[in-house]
């Protein structure tokens, strides 16, 4: 007879293969400006399901009903990474396609099926279930570490462009906590970490219990990854999506000394945001500034990145925090909230005013205006 144990840790299991299953259709299906990124999240999505579905199958001894349900592949760890990876790449970029070259991140999965249906034909013919097989308990060991091996190397790399995505932010918009993945970047790493803490478990189970261990001494750490992916499901269907500016990627190679010209050109450059208050725009972009200023959005960016020794981001916001500073002294604002002149000066949120202005003055607005009361001018 099939034995239904329920406890705490299988019941959040069950939660867990709805939870998952309800986004994991949602991010495939749904049409979105994302979906081709939502779709490689929504298998990361399900690939936790199926591995779950598996765990409560040999937790419930499903077998006593469906005796051959173990032949169903419901493993496919090691397609794990490279699709966390590859959702990381296109999401951070909108013009990457995936191409036949990017197949090679997925050869170790046919050798994980592979060793799937060595194992089942091992169980079918000695009429026993997959895991009490020898072939089970000599391949599924290195199965496993290669697993934790190839999802922390991956998480690195998605965790390697996240970063690369955030300095072109800063080169490009003035305003981007709108666009950032700080959140994936955070989610992504503790995904890591707990993918890192199977070790431990691995090796106990292999060397001390002989690779014994029940499904449930595994349970805190399936639990805690089935929470994780279904939160990074939930972050990524439930935020606003956003239509990032087209604008070149490439990053600079070898730094030169600026030339004379691009030295003037920032000079010009200064003038005419002083001029033109161009960074009273919440909106204003790479993009959007060098059209007002019928300049190549290249030719601009070299400017502010060579002749003034600054990204877009931190040119933009050093006048705004200026200009809120100069506000501040005027005495004449004293009827507007710190966010109200921050408003009035450019920032659009809150977080990236506060977050702007501490890394300029290097104390928070709201000291720097106690600083102005205390010690006025």
């Amino acid at each position: 007879m099939c034995e239904f144990n329920l406890n705490v840790f299988n019941f959040i299991i069950i939660a867990s293969v709805f939870i998952g299953t309800t986004f994991g259709l949602l991010l495939i299906f749904t049409r979105r400006i994302n979906r081709k990124a939502n779709v490689l999240l929504g298998l990361v999505t399900f690939i936790i399901v199926f591995w779950n579905i598996w765990i409560l199958s040999l937790d419930f001894q499903i077998t006593n009903y469906l005796p051959h349900f173990y032949l169903i592949p419901l493993n496919y760890s090691l397609a794990l990474g490279p699709l966390l990876y590859l959702y990381v790449k296109k999401i951070t970029n909108f013009s990457y396609h995936l191409s036949k070259k990017d197949s090679i991140h997925f050869l170790p999965l046919v050798i994980e099926l592979t060793i799937h249906f060595i194992i089942s034909r091992d169980a079918f013919v000695n009429n026993i279930i997959g895991i009490e097989t020898d072939t089970y308990l000599k391949l599924m060991p290195i199965v496993q570490f290669f697993a934790i091996v190839s999802v922390v190397i991956y998480c690195l790399y998605a965790l390697k462009a996240i970063k690369a995505y955030h300095s072109w932010l800063n080169k490009n918009y003035s305003n981007n906590d709108a666009y950032s993945l700080r959140w994936l970047y955070r989610l992504i790493i503790v995904f890591a970490v707990l993918w890192f803490l199977w070790t431990p478990y691995t090796i106990i189970d292999y060397v001390i219990f002989d690779f014994q261990l029940n499904i449930s001494d595994y349970y805190p750490i399936y639990v805690l990854l089935s929470i994780i992916t279904i939160w990074i499901s939930a972050e990524a269907f439930l935020r606003p999506e956003v239509i990032l500016l087209e604008a070149n990627r490439e990053n600079s190679t070898d730094k030169e000394k600026p030339s004379e010209e691009i030295l003037k050109k920032a000079s010009w450059l200064k003038e005419q945001m002083v001029t033109n208050l161009f960074y009273l725009n919440s909106e204003l972009t790479l993009k959007s500034l060098a059209d007002n200023l019928n300049m190549h959005p290249n030719v601009l960016s070299k400017v502010i990145n060579d002749g003034l020794d600054k990204n877009f981001s931190d040119f933009v916001n050093e006048y705004r925090v200026n200009a809120i500073i100069e506000k501040l002294h005027s005495g004449n604002y004293d009827h507007i909230t710190l966010l109200g002149i921050s408003f009035e000066c450019g920032f659009n949120s809150k977080t990236t005013f506060n977050r702007v202005f501490k890394n300029i003055k290097g104390m928070t607005p709201i000291n720097y205006k106690k600083s102005i009361e205390n010690d006025p001018e």
